[in-house]
């Protein structure tokens, strides 16, 4: 009879990229428990693979950002199963190359804060009493570089109005609710340029060329091996070294 989990994570977004090979290199950890939460369970062929081979370490589970029913009942699961959480990774966001601010829709908006700022927020609420049954709870929503108010990027003619505000915005609830619960380690963090799928789908419809200026000249990583230091990060992080601060993925830390 194997011995019960040290370390519970949640994963969401776990369906591709990064979410993927995070969930990956968890659950190849024999002490681990990984949820990979997913909007459609069914649908989640990547990680079919993934639960086959270790299929007492990892569950694939339904989660819907947002919708507050869906994470009661991801948190009833988690708790049935395991009576709490002690590692939250808010992967799961909306990444559209939009317009400016001028031409960015309304919706366009609504939908992005919708998921990457409401979603992460109904997460925490949901799965807090799971959290604070942990001896070393994380939780650690994943940002971006391009959400800092006073870095450079902001002034590239990079169209990502709607995503770039709702990561701010995400990163205020994070470092808020880092000094309202003293008991938790919770940050940013952000993976820097990844050259995943979604990033090489956005440069091919990049028409001003900044952002294969940009992967020229920034440090990049490739998927496994950010997914690698993402992890690494995050098991190490303290409440003291990384709490309430925008961290990025070399464990520097970022401006706001």
């Amino acid at each position: 009879m194997s011995s019960p989990p040290s370390t519970i994570y949640l994963v969401t977004g776990a369906n591709r990229g990064l979410g993927t090979l995070v969930a990956s290199i968890l659950a190849s950890h024999s002490d681990a428990f990984v949820y990979a939460a997913v909007r459609d369970p069914l649908k989640a062929t990547s990680l079919e693979e993934l639960s086959k081979k270790y299929p007492e370490r990892i569950s694939v589970v339904k989660w819907v950002a947002a919708d507050a029913a869906e994470n009661a009942e991801l948190a009833n699961v988690i708790k049935e199963k395991h009576g709490r959480v002690d590692t939250v990774i808010a992967n799961a966001a909306v990444v559209r190359i939009s317009n400016t601010v001028l031409q960015t829709t309304a919706s366009d908006f609504e939908e992005h804060f919708t998921v990457n700022v409401l979603g992460t927020v109904i997460l925490f609420q949901a799965l807090h009493d799971l959290l604070k049954a942990s001896a070393s709870p994380r939780f650690i929503p994943i940002s971006t570089g391009g959400a800092s108010l006073s870095r450079k990027t902001i002034e590239l003619p990079i169209n990502i109005a709607a995503y770039g505000s709702s990561k701010a915005a995400l990163n205020y609830v994070t470092r808020k609710i880092h000094f309202e619960n003293e008991w938790l380690i919770a940050f940013p963090l952000a993976p820097g340029v990844v050259t995943t799928d979604a990033f090489h789908e956005a440069v091919a419809k990049d028409e001003s060329g900044i952002f294969k200026r940009l992967l020229g000249q920034s440090p990049h990583n490739p998927p496994e091996e950010a997914a690698k230091l993402l992890v690494d990060l995050i098991d190490k992080a303290t409440r003291e070294t990384s709490g309430g601060e925008f961290i990025n993925i070399d464990g520097s830390k970022l401006s706001w």
